[in-house]
């Protein structure tokens, strides 16, 4: 509704005796207070697309989830395995290039292995691994060394992902536990990405949580038994965790599966295989990433397919790509690989043939 069209309405109503041109007392009266009813208009459609949650704004979802006590989930700091030659005290820090880190817990005393907690938040630390430099100086220091992320640490949570999580909730009943009250307090638990959920597994009163990390990918051993001591505790099936007493849980990784490709590529004249073999590295990881992320939403006997005329519809969309001839997978020349329910790919190496 624009101002033009609000006035015009207005002066419509006026009765014709009266002087209702531009410049008259009414006309300057109604031409103000046009504008202001305009974004009144426009405020009215704000508040109409902020009043839903399938419109709404990040503000205002946020506001709205925190009606049914659902928040977004905020960023994280990575943990990380580190080995120096010697003791180091707790809370001594440490560099590599633009990221910090700070000892907060002794792994190993024998092997001087050491937690560390990067202080900065989100995803983009999560790789980091070698030598690191001490903040402030520690005397018969020589060697210190990030050998592994342990706990990934995570983004803040998406708006679109939020959404969804949002809607998720309101359509499951997650209740006393059962499977979407497991997965849900096992995807609030920091460094978790995915779960599967298996129900009486090994009889009555057993459940199996088999979980991927936030990076999508098997979970460290550190984050399994950070999961375990969360849900299910020991003595097992007491309820000192937040499993319901007489539930016996059991924390899994999922087991990787790594996948070797060597594909046959017909090229354009003037062009070779090698031009292509990063863009097909990417391509493919990108896509059983995307297979490791549905993993997560299946039920507990569905599995992952890995078909290889997609990977054929891959390879033919990279440049100077002119056909696509024979694809092995793990040495086998077979349409698909099936992965078992607990199974996720893992990209193993793309040996390209040039045909």
């Amino acid at each position: 509704m624009t101002a033009n069209r609000i006035e015009k309405r207005m002066l419509d109503r006026v009765k014709d005796e009266f002087d209702r041109r531009e410049g008259s007392v009414i006309y300057d009266a109604t031409a103000p207070a046009s504008v202001e009813f305009a974004e009144l208009y426009i405020l009215a459609d704000v508040i109409l697309k902020q009043a839903f949650a399938t419109t709404a704004d990040r503000e205002f979802l946020i506001l709205r989830a925190a009606e049914f006590n659902i928040y977004p989930e905020p960023a994280t700091q990575g943990e990380f395995e580190a080995q120096f030659n010697m003791e180091v005290p707790i809370g001594s820090r440490f560099n590599y290039n633009e990221y910090n880190f700070v000892v907060i817990e002794l792994i190993d005393d024998t092997e001087h292995k050491y937690k560390l907690k990067c202080e900065q938040y989100g995803r983009t630390p999560n790789a980091t691994t070698g030598d690191i430099t001490p903040i402030q100086g520690i005397n018969g220091l020589t060697s210190a060394k990030i050998l592994k992320n342990i706990t990934p640490g995570e983004d803040e949570e998406d708006t679109e992902v939020f959404r969804k999580r949002y809607f998720d909730a309101l359509k499951s009943k997650a209740y006393g536990g059962n499977g979407a009250d497991y997965k849900e307090k096992v995807l609030a638990i920091p460094g978790v990405g995915g779960v599967k959920v298996y129900r009486c597994w090994n009889g009555g009163g057993t459940v199996k949580l088999v979980v991927l990390n936030s990076d999508y990918k098997p979970a460290a051993d550190e984050l399994i038994k950070e999961v375990e001591n969360v849900i299910d505790p020991a003595p097992k099936g007491k309820g000192y965790g937040l499993a319901p007493i007489g539930h016996t849980v059991t924390i899994e990784k999922a087991e990787p599966v790594t996948v070797n490709y060597r594909i046959e590529v017909t090229m354009m004249s003037g062009h070779n295989v090698n031009e292509i073999q990063t863009l097909a590295e990417n391509a493919i990881k990108q896509r059983l990433l995307i297979r490791a992320k549905e993993w997560c939403n299946q039920d507990e006997k569905d599995h992952v397919i890995l078909r290889s005329s997609l990977v054929t519809a891959l390879m033919v969309e990279l440049p100077n790509v002119l056909d696509v001839g024979r694809i092995t997978v793990n040495g086998a020349a077979v349409s698909k690989l099936e992965l078992k329910d607990n199974q996720i790919p893992v990209l193993g190496t793309i040996t390209l043939v040039a045909v």
